[in-house]
């Protein structure tokens, strides 16, 4: 008789379901996939969320890179999770942790999200087994600092630390406390 607490002798102990996928990417990892030579030759197209309805305004959070530019979608749907934790600190107030998102990417160069076209992308049949190294993601910098790199992307120095020497520096409004002080 089993009660609570009680082993059962059926137990699965020591077993992992190999199918399954439950490695959660980093944004520092993604970030340094996104700045490596490996997807320096991939078009960088930004990444967007929208709440709820059809009609929504877009959200721009981000851009991906994918390995030749053959897993567009793939790399939309492996960084949901990262795509929309940036969205909700980009836009707080707009995007809510309840909500349910929309993700969608688009390769207009158009700098006004309402203008742009956005893919909103669903399901993918196939998805490589090592598509996290095939893939990057680099969110827009938010208030906070996070994603930033002080404007040094270009030169290949990816440390995120724009916030510590802006305030290094003096300069102030950064944050929600500082901007209300």
């Amino acid at each position: 008789m089993a009660g609570f607490g009680a082993s059962s002798s059926k137990g699965k102990k020591g077993k992992k379901d190999s199918n399954k996928k439950s490695t959660k990417l980093k944004p520092k990892k993604q970030w340094d996939r996104y700045m490596s030579e490996d997807l320096k030759s991939a078009d960088a197209l930004r990444v967007a969320v929208r709440v709820g309805a059809v009609e929504a305004k877009w959200f721009s959070v981000g851009e991906i890179k994918s390995e030749d530019n053959a897993y567009t979608e793939a790399a939309v749907i492996r960084h949901r999770a990262l795509i929309g934790d940036h969205a909700r600190r980009m836009f707080p107030a707009e995007v809510l942790a309840i909500d349910n998102l929309d993700y969608g990417y688009t390769t207009d160069t158009n700098e006004n999200t309402e203008k742009c076209e956005w893919k909103v992308v669903g399901k993918v049949e196939a998805m490589p087994e090592d598509i996290d190294k095939m893939i990057g993601f680099r969110g827009f910098p938010d208030l906070t600092g996070f994603y930033s790199s002080s404007g040094k992307a270009a030169t290949g120095d990816t440390k995120q630390d724009g916030y510590n020497k802006m305030k290094g520096k003096g300069i102030t409004g950064i944050t929600a406390l500082e901007v209300h002080d």
